[in-house]
């Protein structure tokens, strides 16, 4: 016997918002991509209140553009090479074992770019970001052998904590980018859901990594 409940869920409005509802999830999972994090906590560094938004605009240029090519870039330009060769079998990558290729291929160029913004006479702490950003990487790659944690919440979690240990250290007040990026976090939390890419403790665990690994990077290295 159909319930009240099961009638209002088969009903055009029910399937109609229902579509509309993933529709917006799927477009805040694109906005939200993880392998824009860098560039977003680079960004928050540049116009923090803190002496490195000091830095020269030419050091600036010079450190955006090396973080967009090798944390952005090539990542991106890669996924479609692997949907062609038959590594992952959608764009979305909906097993966690199709994973595990593009997580390797994205560390590569995380840690190079560690290593070159570690030589440069910087403050450590644009380095140590993505010393963080490729642990977090490299975690999410030995978790993915046996279980899909949310890679999206891994990233928004180490961006989250990033301007926590970072407003930490330096104790600068940046509490309106943490409510930002907590704000955020829910967004990208919820649409995760809706679109049944993860469950709960995949979505929780995934923010747990990158929020405490990032910050174990910040305030340790």
């Amino acid at each position: 016997m159909q319930t009240w409940a099961d009638i209002k869920n088969d009903s055009p409005s029910a399937e109609a918002e229902n579509s509309f509802s993933r529709t917006i999830a799927k477009a805040i999972s694109i906005l939200f991509h993880p392998l824009i994090m860098p560039l977003l906590g680079l960004l928050f560094a540049f116009s923090s209140d803190s002496y490195i938004s000091f830095i020269s605009y030419e050091a600036k240029r010079l450190i955006a553009i090396v973080i967009v090519i090798n944390t952005f870039a090539l990542p991106i330009m890669m996924i479609p090479l692997f949907y062609r060769f038959g590594i992952i079998k959608s764009i979305q990558m909906h097993s966690h074992r199709e994973r595990l290729m593009p997580l390797m291929f994205t560390l590569i160029p995380y840690i190079f770019t560690f290593y070159f913004l570690n030589r440069l006479p910087l403050p450590n702490y644009i380095a140590s970001f993505l010393l963080g950003a490729s642990v977090t990487i490299a975690i999410a790659f030995i978790v993915s052998i046996w279980w899909k944690i949310s890679i999206h919440m891994v990233g928004i979690g180490g961006l989250a904590g990033f301007i926590f240990a970072f407003s930490l250290k330096l104790s600068s007040e940046e509490i309106v980018y943490l409510l930002i990026a907590l704000g955020v976090t829910g967004i990208i939390a919820w649409s995760r859901l809706a679109l049944n890419a993860h469950k709960p403790a995949q979505v929780y665990t995934g923010f747990g990594v990158g929020c405490f690994t990032m910050i174990l990077a910040i305030l340790l290295y």
